[in-house]
Order: C-alpha cells, then structure tokens, then sequence
C-alpha cells in the first residue's frame, strides 16, 4: 500500500511540480542562493557541536529550498548537510555511528514531501539504536504517522491542501509535537513551502531555542506532549 502511495505520489507531483519550476533549477539541483543573499541572512557565527541533516524531496530537484536553509545554517556555525530522501538508511547509520563513538551534540532532522516522510522511518531507526533526536522538522510531508518517542522536538509545516498531513503522536510520547496548519496562506504550495524564508526563519529560531548544545538529561519539563493546528500570521512563532 505504502509503494503504490508512492508511486502516485510521485506521477501526480511530477505533473503538478515540473511546468512551473524554473529552468535553473531543474538542470542544477545543488543551486545555492547567491552568496550576498546568504550572507544577509545569516547572523554572526556560533560555536555548536549540533549537526543538521536536511532531505530533499520527489527526484531531488524540487526541495531545493532544503539546500537554502542548509548553507544559511552551515553560515551560522552549524554542522548542517543537504541529501537526497533515499540516503536516509546512509544518515541513520553515520548518526548512530558518532553517536556510538562519543558525540553528544543535538541532532536535528529536516525533510520536505518524500524527504519528510523518511524521517519516521530515520527516527525509528535512531530509536532501536539507542539515539535521541532533538528536533525534528517536516515541511509538508505526504504521510501521517506517529513520530517515535526518541524524538524530543517534532514542528509540522504542512497544508491540507492534497499532500501535506499531520504528524501524529504515540501513547506516552512526551515530547513536543507541533502541527502548524498553513493551508490558510495562498502564497505557498507544496512545491513553494521548503523555499519560504518566512518558514526557514522560523525553523532556526526553533533551532536556536531547543537544539543548541548537548542532549539535555531530561525531558522538557511539562511531560506533555503538544499537539496542536496553528492558523499562522504574517509572522508565525511559535
């Protein structure tokens, strides 16, 4: 059932994501925004050992907004990489790995469509190998299901406009699950979301407020898990 989600998925966001995608993008999709822009929109460098993955979406030419917001963090001082959706067993096992060898900095996980879909099946991966994920971001991702406990920070970004969907939470999770509802905002689709900067501005504040410096030893201090549908303003915050 999951392969035939996926193979439609992909016929119809081909369709529907193609014609209008401009011509430099398609024929380069390590396009990178150009260096003055990326330098405004980054502030002073920080000293971190948070390391950031980032997952593009349907033939990797169609997130390009995941390579924006990449080196906008990799400006900032984080360790931050861009990959394709299908490397995700490659991530799992290199996060594991320096997890296994002594690295206690926060993981963060970012995926757009396809690239956030594979994120349940990173964080799972992560959860049987003993791995805390401190946050972890969807921008539209075309699947519901429950995030797995190990993650500490879940922000949604989606629209219920025929691809995106809610990210739900397991008993007794007790994390943070945010479900921001932007179907309300016209001037984003599902092929547009990963590349606002309104968005990208959000998510490193959230990064910035949850996942900067080693795992805490605790959980966040509520105990409750926060499941909710945010109808955003020009600004959202969350």
């Amino acid at each position: 059932m999951v392969r035939l989600h996926r193979a439609v998925l992909l016929a119809i966001t081909a369709v529907a994501l193609l014609a209008p995608l401009p011509l430099h993008a398609q024929a380069n999709p390590q396009a990178k925004p150009t260096a003055a822009k990326a330098a405004k929109a980054a502030p002073a460098r920080i000293k971190t050992d948070t390391r950031v993955y980032l997952l593009r979406g349907l033939l990797n030419v169609f997130s390009l907004g995941m390579d924006q917001l990449q080196e906008r963090l990799a400006l900032m001082g984080f360790d931050a990489v861009v990959d394709n959706h299908n490397a995700w067993i490659t991530i799992a096992n290199k996060i594991a790995a320096d997890h296994k060898n002594g690295h206690t900095g926060a993981v963060v996980l970012i995926g757009h469509s396809l690239g956030a879909d594979v994120l349940f099946q990173l964080t799972e991966r992560l959860e049987k190998d003993g791995v805390p994920v401190r946050l972890a971001v969807f921008f539209d991702p075309t699947i519901s299901h429950d995030i797995s406990k190990n993650v500490e920070h879940v922000l949604n970004l989606y629209q219920l406009n025929g691809f995106g969907r809610k990210v739900t939470a397991p008993k007794g999770y007790k994390g943070e699950l945010v479900n921001m509802d932007l179907s309300g905002d016209a001037s984003i689709g599902h092929g547009t979301i990963d590349k606002s900067e309104k968005l990208h501005d959000l998510v490193v504040a959230k990064i910035m407020k949850v996942a900067v410096g080693p795992s805490p030893r605790k959980r966040p201090a509520t105990g409750k898990s926060k499941a909710s549908a945010i109808v955003p303003s020009s600004t959202p915050r969350i």
